[in-house]
Order: C-alpha cells, then structure tokens, then sequence
C-alpha cells in the first residue's frame, strides 16, 4: 500500500498518477503496486512538481512498519535511535525555504546571495571557535574487534544536545565477552520530557521526580565506570554527542576513547549502505535480547548484536 500527496502541484501530474492511483481526495493518492513501480511514481512525481509539495508514504517490515519520503518539504526526516521521524522547523528556516520558492529578479537573487555569503563565513567561524568535542569513530573494516569494552545507550528528551536533555544512562562493562558489571541511572531533568518521548521508552516524568539523579553526580560515575575502555554502542555518535556535551557543559573533558557502533558493523558485515534500527537488526539476526528504548535493556541487545556480528 503506498499513499502520495501533492500540495501546489501540476494538474497534469494529478492526471499521470490517476493511471495508476486512486485519487481519493484532492492531491491524495493511493494503492498498491509494486516496489519497482512505487519508486517510479515518486521519480516522475519529484521531475514534475516544479514548486509543489510532495509526499510519500508506504508500508515496509522494519520496526515502525512502514516509511516515507518528502519532496520541497520544509520539515526535515531525522533519525532518532533507529527510529525515522520528522522534525518542523524553526520559522527563520521556514522564511527561507519560502523565499527559495519564489521568483527573485536577479538584482532582489545577488543581494540575496551576499548575504547568505556572510551568514555563512560567520557561522563557520562560530564552529570553527565553538567546537571542541572531538570524533573518534573507530573503523571496523579491518576486522579487529576489542573483547575488552563498555556498552553505552541514553535516552534523551528529544534529539538537539543543545536544547534537550539525557534521561537515562546505561551501561554495561565486558570483558572477554563477559558481561562484569553493569549501570543504570534515571536523570533529574529541568524540563517536563514530551508525551511522545514518556510513550516511547515508558520513562515518565513521574518517575524522573521521584528516582531521577542529579546529572553531574551520574556523569561522574559513568567517567569512572568507563575509565580507559573502548566504547559500543548503536549508532554511538548520537550517544556521544549528548554526553560529551553534557560534560563540556558541567566543566569536565570530554570522552575521547576509541568507540564501535552496531549499525556500522551490521552494515560492513551485509554490504549495505542502508540504516537500520536496533529493533530490526537484533530481529533480523535473531537474538535472544530484544530492544524496549530503556538504556540498560538496549545495552543487553548491543552487546548481543556486537559478539555475533564480530564472528561473522
């Protein structure tokens, strides 16, 4: 089952689609094809819009069941934990992309290109000048995995390290294979976390109030629990960034040990380009620890998903 919208769109397109969709609604399509066909569609779909808008949704096996696709969208398709969601943006973003759909003449195009020039010399310097939190992503292709490390997962209020806040800390050290000790901590945030996040991992802010820990008390327990270990985790430099941040920001260094993401792993070991969820990977492989986006639970699967995939 695959469903187009189109917003602002030629009627000529609208015409195309209704060959092969179903026209429910003005600008709303749908049916089922095939895949080869779906991406076809949307193809002919993004070459004809011009200045339109467009959409594209369809059911898939992964964890969320289904994906999608957008076309001169202000929004922006973001990935969070494995999950693909959609972020709105800030209305200065907004004013930008509108201005882009819209006709300048060549004198209103230069003033307006001047500017963005400068705009961005700026920023650049800003990052350039604000920016200490290193990578150091290790590369798996060589094909040496350490038997000694640290697993590490957060959840966190939202996806903007700046903004949103840590709300749990896992972690799990292993040695030869072994699992040794572990850690689990809930995190006293500032802000009330959003009902979709409360949904999501089950953390609500009930019981942030009532068992949540001061986060510069949690952050040094976890530099102690990791110590000189490398670290594994999925999609680890999503976890880094927030963590690394929220040291900068309580005066400590930053985390710089060498660290092994999952989904790299995964993808080395199938060739394959494509993202994948933590849910999906540990389904696909058909491990006994499955995710719950509770840190300590995940960290299980990772640890999992990391010993099996290393002896493929």
């Amino acid at each position: 089952m695959i469903v187009i919208t189109l917003t602002d769109c030629p009627k000529s397109l609208r015409g195309d689609l209704s060959k092969w969709l179903l026209e429910i609604n003005t600008g709303v399509f749908v049916g089922k094809v095939s895949a080869r066909v779906r991406d076809n569609l949307w193809k002919r779909v993004k070459d004809s819009v011009r200045n339109g808008r467009a959409t594209l949704v369809y059911t898939t096996n992964t964890e969320q069941r289904m994906d999608f696709r957008l076309h001169n969208s202000e929004n922006q398709i973001i990935d969070f934990d494995g999950l693909k969601l959609v972020m709105k943006p800030s209305v200065s973003r907004v004013r930008r992309l509108e201005q882009k759909r819209r006709n300048f003449s060549k004198a209103a195009q230069f003033r307006i290109a001047k500017r963005k020039q400068t705009h961005t010399q700026h920023e650049r310097y800003e990052d350039t000048e604000h920016s200490t939190i290193p990578s150091n992503t290790s590369s798996m292709s060589s094909g040496c995995y350490p038997a000694d490390y640290v697993v590490l997962d957060l959840e966190t209020s939202g996806l903007r390290e700046k903004l949103d806040e840590i709300i749990e800390i896992g972690m799990l050290k292993v040695v030869d294979g072994r699992i040794i000790a572990s850690y689990q901590a809930l995190i006293h945030t500032k802000k009330p976390i959003p009902r979709p996040i409360e949904k999501l991992t089950g953390i609500t802010n009930e019981m942030l109030a009532a068992s949540g820990e001061n986060l510069e008390e949690v952050l040094a327990k976890v530099e102690s629990f990791i110590g000189k270990n490398c670290l594994v985790g999925h999609n680890i430099a999503f976890d880094m960034k927030f963590l690394n941040h929220a040291l900068q920001k309580a005066g400590h260094s930053v985390i710089t040990n060498p660290h092994y993401d999952t989904m790299t792993l995964y993808q080395e070991k199938r060739d394959s380009k494509k993202r994948i969820s933590l849910a999906d990977m540990t389904t696909i492989l058909g491990l006994s620890q499955k995710p719950t986006h509770r840190a300590l639970q995940d960290c299980r699967a990772v640890q999992e998903a990391y010993e099996v995939l290393k002896k493929k």
